[in-house]
């Protein structure tokens, strides 16, 4: 499968990184959309055009799962934060009487 995206993708030349995708998820236009043909401008077999279907869709899946991911994480970044800042005051309070 590496092999396809590496055919598919050797000139055109759009890295994006899972940080720089999740931050322009909410963004029309950020990611640009590959190519429908190849580089040569032949046209992609049926059975290419399935190969990127399916693996474009395993790719969409996994990134989902990852923002879902992100999103968790930064929940529980925040209630850790305000935890500690409670933690913190009652301490304090503690130690001042």
């Amino acid at each position: 499968m590496a092999g396809l995206l590496k055919k598919i993708f050797k000139n055109w030349g759009v890295v994006q990184s899972a940080e720089r995708l999740t931050v322009n998820q909410k963004v029309a236009g950020s990611s640009p959309a590959a190519p429908a043909t190849h580089h040569k401008g032949e046209n992609m077999s049926t059975k290419e055009s399935k190969e990127i279907r399916a693996e474009l869709s395993s790719l969409r899946m996994r990134i989902s799962g990852l923002v879902d991911e992100v999103s968790n994480l930064k929940s529980d970044v925040k209630r850790f934060k305000e935890n500690v800042a409670n933690d913190v005051k009652y301490l304090t309070e503690r130690v001042d009487n």
